[in-house]
């Protein structure tokens, strides 16, 4: 029913936006030229752009009740749907606009751009605007996104702020939106979709700051880089989370204020969080140089990949690698004798952390050494969970491990509800 609601509500501003432009531009859009016709279009183009660039606002906000109902791996890929159509409609906007205008003043298309850029002050902030939401469409396309530092890909889209500004001084300043219920209406949205976003991402994070103070307690090493980090603070017990959800932290420390995101380890206990991160060639290398005491940044919990998302009683568990720890969450969230199974892949044997703790947990625990030519695929999970068809599958690893299990399991006939995962790709 929320789905619903919110579909509705995306459709009825589509349709607002329609509505305002084809009254706003109806002499154009009936005009007798292709020039004017363009010129519509253009606006048209550019409203929609506007448009998506809000929708993006709302799907990075971290706005907990479309979180909860779409969870981050959907969300994720709409973000980089919008943004595949997003890139399209702002290269139309500058391209009809200067065409229809070429036409109509009896100019060349590049005289006519150029008028516009140096000719036009509010169209020289729009470029500037344009400019940057081009190069932060770019780094995103997957080939250029896996090649960078997660962390380089994060601070290049601050700039999109600024650049949102600049779009909308832009837009209220001229065409269809500068007047009457137009301006009304788009001041409302623009209102709406930045409170959100201040309202999720700093607001909120800064009152949870400040009211636990989360300090690094100590530093475990887990593993050949591996280290947990246990976060400590006042009334620690009244912050809680559901095991298996995630958080971005940024530690307070220098030369370490990189917004990273993270899962909690260990389940909810009312002392400390804990937060097992793995070396993976960027600022996560630096982890053991953290130091006691260290102030904490916490944006979360986050994050749907948890135990109300299933809708069976017994639960079978595949982890590869650093994908242990939301899972461990989980399983030490379980009750005692609760019949889960857990199949848990890496490379080595040294590489297998927190053994003990699986120990402990009385979930049966199976463990994979992919350099042994170990691998989990249908007939080892059928061998190793022959009622796995009866089970909530949950699998945290590698992107491909996930997609070639999931897809397995769906071709043996596992319902897709049954089958949980969040890829914590970017």
């Amino acid at each position: 029913m929320k789905k619903i609601f919110w579909n509705a509500i995306l459709i009825l501003n589509f349709y607002l936006i329609l509505y305002f432009w084809f009254t706003n531009s109806s002499n154009l859009i009936h005009g007798q030229t292709t020039g004017q016709f363009l010129i519509a279009l253009g606006r048209l183009v550019g409203l929609l752009s506007a448009y998506l660039i809000l929708i993006q606002l709302f799907l990075v906000s971290r706005f907990s009740i479309i979180e909860k109902e779409y969870g981050f791996d959907k969300l994720n890929r709409l973000h980089r749907w919008i943004g595949f159509f997003l890139g399209i409609f702002l290269i139309s906007h500058p391209v009809l606009l200067s065409f229809g205008y070429s036409k109509i003043n009896n100019i060349s298309y590049v005289n006519q751009f150029f008028n516009f850029v140096t000719g036009w002050e509010e169209v020289f902030t729009a470029t500037v605007a344009f400019i940057i939401i081009i190069f932060t469409a770019l780094i995103s396309i997957k080939k250029i996104r896996t090649k960078i530092p997660y962390e380089f890909w994060y601070f290049a889209h601050l700039p999109l702020y600024i650049a949102i500004f600049l779009a909308f001084s832009h837009q209220v300043q001229t065409g269809d939106m500068a007047s009457g219920g137009a301006l009304f209406y788009w001041y409302l949205i623009y209102v709406i979709s930045i409170g959100v976003l201040v309202l999720y991402r700093f607001l909120r994070p800064a009152y949870l700051f400040f009211k636990h103070h989360f300090v690094i307690e100590k530093i475990i090493k887990e593993g050949e880089g591996v280290y947990s980090v246990y976060i400590s603070g006042r009334n620690i017990s009244e912050y809680r989370f559901q095991a298996g959800q995630y958080a971005n932290l940024i530690f307070l420390q220098k030369k370490m204020w990189f917004h990273h995101p993270f899962s909690y380890s260990d389940s909810y206990n009312s002392k400390y969080l804990r937060f097992t991160i793995k070396s993976s060639g960027d600022f996560t290398s630096k982890i053991e140089k953290l130091k006691i005491d260290s102030l904490v940044w916490i944006d979360g919990p986050l994050g749907t990949f948890t135990l109300k998302q299933a809708i069976k009683k017994k639960f079978l568990f595949i982890a590869g690698g650093i994908g242990i720890t939301p899972i461990l969450s989980i399983i030490k969230s379980l009750p005692p004798q609760s019949g889960s199974i857990l199949i848990y892949s890496n490379k080595n044997e040294k590489n297998l952390i927190f053994k003990e703790e699986l120990k402990q947990s009385n979930v049966k625990t199976y463990f994979f050494i992919t350099k042994q030519n170990q691998r989990i695929d249908i007939n080892k999970i059928n061998e190793l969970c022959q009622d796995y068809s009866e089970r909530d599958v949950y699998i945290c690893g590698p992107t491909q491990m996930i997609k070639n299990i999931s897809e397995n399991l769906i071709r043996v006939g596992v319902s897709t509800n049954q089958i949980h995962f969040e890829r914590f790709s970017y």
